[in-house]
């Protein structure tokens, strides 16, 4: 029996740069998208809030498509 082969993936690794988010044309959306760059700057431990953070702004800006 061979083992499973394991794709790696470009941003599976700690030295490549996170890309740009593609840009919505909703200026909340793009700035809570561009909040997720930070998480290669940040510990793990820090990674949650930050989601979190990212997660309410989007809620935020689809609350504010239905006013």
């Amino acid at each position: 029996m061979s083992s499973p082969e394991i794709a790696e993936l470009p941003q599976a690794h700690a030295d490549s740069p996170i890309p740009a988010p593609e840009p919505t044309g909703n200026a909340a959306v793009d700035a809570a998208l561009e909040r997720l760059r930070e998480l290669a700057e940040r510990p793990a431990a820090e990674h949650p809030a930050l989601y979190d953070d990212v997660h309410q702004r989007l809620q935020a800006a689809l609350a504010d498509l239905g006013r």
